[in-house]
């Protein structure tokens, strides 16, 4: 029979969860299909995206593909070049290729498409479907307070101890202040275009995701001087304070590792936060996390799928946690990463 490829609505959401928790082995009661993030990944007011937010495949009335969207769009108006990542993106193993034909579908919806790491299936399909690797992404981690980090660790073995010792120390590292730079917290409409150079998100984004109901989310202007040098926006979720976004109005490496400074010891001062992570693109960020202290490892690829040819990114552009749904992912229990 024929399948129907269509956008979801709230009603969809107990038969939507059904078909997740069965793909992804969920246990009763993950938070990440709780009905409050549910509704807020994809039925919820977003004024930076219009469009729909979650679409399904169907055969015999029965949902056999899923695709989540999360938005990313570069200019405005009839100008504006409008993409997406997909999240919880799945399909039943009983329908070989839905998975695969949903994303043909919603690649006619947009101008570009964005793929972040993913499963290793994923990572063999995306290039074959057309999406060519398009720049590496880093991954940094810094301890903050080690010992309740210890107590709360997903890994309960013998290396707990020596697990201590080294975070104990890694913990202080990235210490020394930048004495004229600070951050404050600031409200959406705060931030300026100016702001927001090499960064697609608009004050919209920010009131969006400040409503995160999986997360603690928070949005702070970065100054250095009295002047404003950028943003950053910081979750705290299971332990873990995750830098959704670093933005920069001039990004050097010195002005890096100061934004990556003053995102670590905000977070310090957050009493959830055991650890902070972060994400961003090759190129001077990952040596700025380095000298802020982040322990910064090699990450997966970006795939971007640009067959219209609306998308012109600039070198050094960063992808960060905000291109994906890394900021507010709640698998159920802590994921550090040291």
């Amino acid at each position: 029979m024929k399948s129907t490829f269509r956008p979801t609505s709230v009603d969809d959401m107990d038969a939507l969860c059904q078909f997740l928790a069965r793909v992804f082995a969920f246990e009763p009661g993950a938070p990440s299909l709780s009905p409050a993030v549910m509704a807020w990944k994809y039925w919820d007011r977003r004024d930076d995206w219009s469009g729909p937010r979650s679409y399904v495949l169907e055969k015999d009335g029965a949902i056999v593909a899923h695709a989540g969207i999360w938005p990313i769009t570069f200019g405005t108006g009839e100008a504006a070049v409008r993409g997406i990542h997909m999240i919880d993106w799945a399909s039943a193993k009983e329908s070989a290729g839905s998975g695969l034909a949903l994303v043909q579908k919603l690649a006619a919806t947009c101008d570009f498409m964005v793929g972040i790491g993913g499963s290793e299936m994923t990572r063999k399909v995306l290039p074959a479907f057309g999406f060519a690797e398009h720049t590496r992404v880093w991954r940094g981690a810094l301890p903050l307070r080690p010992l309740r980090q210890i107590l709360t660790h997903q890994y309960r073995n013998w290396k707990l101890a020596p697990r201590l010792a080294r975070n104990s120390w890694l913990s202080t590292k990235g210490m020394t202040p930048y004495k004229s730079w600070t951050a404050k917290e600031i409200a959406p409409d705060e931030i300026s275009q100016a702001d927001a150079r090499f960064s697609p998100r608009s004050a919209a984004f920010f009131e969006y995701i400040l409503r995160c109901p999986a997360a603690k989310v928070s949005l702070h202007g970065i100054f250095e001087g009295g002047t404003i040098k950028g943003h950053f926006a910081l979750s705290v979720l299971q332990g873990q304070a995750r830098i959704a976004g670093l933005w920069l109005t001039e990004p050097t490496q010195d002005a890096w590792a100061a934004g990556y400074f003053l995102a670590q010891q905000t977070a310090r001062r957050l009493p959830d936060a055991n650890e902070i992570v972060a994400v961003g693109s090759e190129g001077p960020s990952g040596a700025g996390a380095a000298q802020a202290g982040f322990q910064v490892t090699e990450g997966p690829w970006v795939y971007l799928l640009n067959k219209k040819k609306k998308l012109s990114l600039p070198p050094d552009f960063q992808f960060q946690s905000s291109d994906d749904d890394e900021a507010f992912l709640d698998l159920g229990t802590a994921s550090y990463w040291t």
